[in-house]
């Protein structure tokens, strides 16, 4: 792979993109993710939680990112 990043840390994360397994299996879909936080991440669209809200409008979002660019 040609990418680069200007961060180690972000360069450790995209390694294990190519180098490890999928372990986390998601139990209603059964789709499998490499780290646990994207299963959790994941398993929001299957429950429907929405913890983040918008103080504004009050729309709700599954994730921060979601709500930020909001």
């Amino acid at each position: 792979c040609d990418q680069t990043f200007s961060r180690h840390h972000n360069l450790k994360s995209h390694y294990l993109t190519h180098n490890q397994e999928r372990q986390h299996q998601c139990t209603i879909c059964h789709h499998f993710f490499r780290r646990q936080h994207d299963l959790k991440r994941h398993l929001k669209l299957h429950t429907g939680e929405r913890p983040h809200e918008c103080e504004t409008c009050g729309r709700t979002f599954a994730r921060l990112d979601a709500l930020n660019r909001h």
